[in-house]
């Protein structure tokens, strides 16, 4: 599983008595007072660093059940409408096997929150679908079947094979893109220093790149063999949409971008990786702008 920790890579049930009907498109929700406030209940997550099996109990007031078998508890509720593939929102989670302990969060990398794009395998299936059903402001668990987690996959000494997932997650906002237009969604994640290559087109830039789709959640990672991409002014070594970004690049920047077909590798894909006509989704670190 790719983790999804700000280095760019990347329970047993104990919940209140209510159940759900199991979901289709339009399926209920069952719904019960929360026992305690907000600050109450973000001050116990917080403050949670090992395990989190009976952290929901007394605390849920909203389940949807889905025919996939993916659950969410909401603990806390937002306002507004539901996230939407494409979009970006800035997260506080924590990953926890069945039996509530904890094996993943921002919090070991002592960061508030984390950045993430919906719909594009950032994660496994299991978040994309979920997120996708919540709002700014919800705090929730999302219980998440194998199937849509690792599957018979495993990563020894953390994650069994077959084993279901549990998501604790606040969404904590929703961020506008800084470039939205032609085919290209971009946000900045971190700031560079230094020229571009607009200010000298004479420099060779490397990066790094992690890139999936909707359909594959690993066309490329750079990051395995610890071989960067390069770019220099005029070459058509990366697709068209990459090129407009890396005009303005400086060195330590990071990147999220979704390109559109035409602007990624249009109708004709990419080999068995990208289909034809698919949004193409990169995570970009810019390692160095050098003279060549």
């Amino acid at each position: 599983m790719t983790r999804f920790l700000i280095c760019l890579l990347t329970l047993s049930l104990v919940a209140c008595q209510t159940t759900t009907a199991t979901k289709k498109d339009t399926g209920k929700k069952s719904i019960q007072k929360p026992l305690q406030k907000k600050e109450e209940v973000e001050k116990e997550f917080q403050s949670t660093k090992d395990n989190l099996k009976t952290f929901e109990k007394g605390k849920v007031a909203d389940v949807l059940s889905m025919e996939n078998g993916l659950v969410i508890k909401w603990i806390l509720k937002g306002k507004g409408r539901k996230l939407k593939k494409g979009e970006m929102a800035l997260i506080d989670y924590r990953l926890a096997l069945p039996d509530g302990k904890i094996i993943d969060g921002n919090n070991r990398v002592n960061m508030p929150f984390i950045p993430f794009v919906i719909g594009y395998n950032m994660q496994t299936p299991g978040w994309d679908i979920a997120f996708q059903q919540l709002t700014p402001g919800d705090f929730v668990k999302v219980e998440i079947p194998s199937a849509l987690a690792l599957g018979s996959k495993e990563i020894k000494g953390v994650i069994p094979a077959n084993s279901p997932i549990w998501l604790y997650v606040k969404v904590v906002a929703l961020v506008t893109p800084s470039i939205h237009e032609d085919g290209v969604t971009s946000w900045k994640i971190k700031d560079g220093v230094g020229a571009t290559l607009a200010a000298d087109p004479s420099k060779e830039l490397s990066f790094h790149a992690m890139v999936s789709t909707e359909t594959k959640s690993s066309v490329m990672n750079t990051r395995l063999g610890n071989y960067p991409l390069k770019y220099t002014p005029g070459q058509k070594t990366i697709v068209p949409g990459l090129r407009k970004i890396m005009r303005n690049a400086k060195k330590g920047e990071r990147y999220y971008i979704i390109l559109d077909a035409p602007q990624a590798y249009g109708s004709r894909g990419y080999a068995d990786l990208v289909k034809p006509n698919e949004q193409v989704f990169y995570n970009i670190e810019i390692m160095d702008i050098r003279a060549m």
